[in-house]
């Protein structure tokens, strides 16, 4: 299967803006191209710079899916991108609830009586796996590279800034202990340019997809994004276990979520392992 040959299809990509309480969201709908095949995904950024990075796969697997008949749908969370507000007033629920948002205006679009399958990578997939754990309408969730230990995630995050101390002020002023304190006391904490604020991070770290039996009885893959030969990581074995239909597989791809020598546009091994698993359902 070449993963590659519909990206250069020409499909109707429309932006909107769609409401989440007091505040606008923007998105992108994907409509199919030729025969709807009566699928219709939502996408899951993932957290902060990585958005940035993994924007123009993002984009082409998007255009993949709508080429074989799927709506799909991009949009950036609050405080992300051309939506509204800021990131500081971001957190899990908020982003959750954007979620919720996009879910329903791509139904009303759409017009489609399914349920909507959710795609997520890094923190965004963790978000799709817990937005599938509270509406009934989403029926299939592929997670690439999910983050399941939030609390790990977000020291990585504070270790960023740690690194920028460095590189700065050539010390580190404020350790991690430091500037959860600063949040915690109402400041918030630049990460790569995002400014983190506690309501985020508290609910960011209290996030274990490990912990308990999924709900979720639908369809649901796993994908690991790594080296060739690398071993499965533990944390993604257990979470396949916590789910009644979980399937987990690995791709071969450099984490195109960061800031790498080679530009990404695809991602083929992803692309194809992905595709080739939707194709089976």
């Amino acid at each position: 299967m070449d993963a590659l040959a519909t990206v250069k299809t020409p499909a109707v990509e429309t932006p909107v803006f769609f409401e989440d309480g007091d505040y606008r969201l923007f998105g992108v709908v994907h409509q199919p191209v030729g025969t709807p095949s009566g699928a219709a995904w939502v996408f899951c950024h993932p957290f902060a710079e990585e958005k940035l990075w993994a924007q123009r796969v993002y984009v082409s697997f998007a255009r993949t899916l709508a080429a074989r008949g799927a709506w799909v749908m991009r949009f950036d969370a609050m405080g992300n991108g051309d939506s509204e507000g800021q990131f500081s007033a971001a957190s899990v629920d908020t982003m959750l609830s954007d979620i919720d948002c996009a879910i329903r205006y791509l139904e009303g679009v759409s017009g489609i009586s399914v349920r909507i399958g959710l795609l997520g990578l890094r923190f965004g997939a963790t978000l799709a796996a817990l937005a599938a754990e509270r509406s009934p309408k989403v029926g299939t969730l592929v997670l690439w590279e999910p983050i399941v230990d939030g609390a790990k995630y977000m020291q990585e995050m504070l270790r960023i800034n740690l690194t920028t101390q460095s590189a700065v002020y050539k010390e580190i002023r404020h350790n991690r202990e430091a500037l959860v304190r600063m949040m915690r006391d109402g400041a918030t904490v630049n990460i790569d340019g995002y400014e983190l604020a506690y309501p985020c991070y508290e609910q960011a770290t209290a996030v274990n997809l490990k912990e308990g039996r999924k709900r979720f009885a639908g369809s649901c893959l796993i994908i690991q994004i790594g080296k060739d030969g690398q071993p499965v990581h533990p944390d993604l074995k257990v979470l396949q276990g916590t789910y009644p239909a979980g399937d987990l597989q690995s791709a071969v791809e450099e984490p195109f979520w960061k800031e790498i020598k080679r530009w990404y546009r695809v991602a083929p091994n992803l692309f194809e392992t992905t595709l080739a698993w939707m194709a089976a359902r």
